[in-house]
């Protein structure tokens, strides 16, 4: 049941970031910037987000503090957005809606991030190499978020979306020994 549920909100998280895309074209980037700095301030601090998850807690209460919070701080697309949500009761789906607009927003301005997971850091020269290869593989441009993990001994693991590139040693080295096996 909370498998279909996860799907439901974001079908309804598409639709609301698709009406967000459209309604910001003009300043999609401040709009995002806006809608980070939302997401950190409410969805990471454990005190905001109990407020604006109470249910004791009033709408016009909900609303009056996003306003303090928030007015002159971000674009009135993003403001009147969140008011939005929260006047529909979609206030619960924003990290989702977030979420699903940076991806559609990237996709707009035709960049792939992606996470490279490494035993020992690449040098300057390997990085620059790597992100030329992947920015011709995917042709876009690439932004790349380095993560270490001593775990895979050497080599790279890639993540996108929903998929990994394993070049790591451990893998590599797992493989053998179910071949030996």
């Amino acid at each position: 049941m909370k498998k279909s549920l996860d799907i439901k909100n974001l079908k309804v998280a598409k639709r609301y970031a698709k009406a967000l895309i459209e309604a910001s074209v003009d300043k999609i980037d401040d709009v995002s910037n806006d809608l980070e700095l939302i997401n950190d301030s409410i969805f990471k601090n454990d005190s905001f987000r109990m407020f604006f998850s109470h249910p004791v807690v009033s709408l016009n209460d909900k609303k009056e503090t996003i306003k303090e919070t928030f007015q002159n701080k971000i674009t009135d697309v993003a403001l009147n957005f969140v008011i939005t949500l929260l006047n529909e009761g979609r206030f619960n789906i924003f990290s989702t809606i977030f979420d699903v607009f940076q991806k559609e927003k990237n996709n707009l301005k035709n960049i792939k991030i992606l996470d490279v997971i490494y035993a020992y850091e690449p040098n300057e020269d390997q990085k620059t190499r790597l992100k030329e290869k992947l920015a011709n593989k995917f042709q876009k441009d690439i932004i790349l978020n380095y993560q270490k993990d001593e775990t895979i001994l050497g080599g790279l693991v890639i993540k996108f979306e929903d998929n990994i590139i394993d070049l790591s040693l451990k893998t590599k080295f797992d493989k053998l020994k179910k071949i030996n096996l």
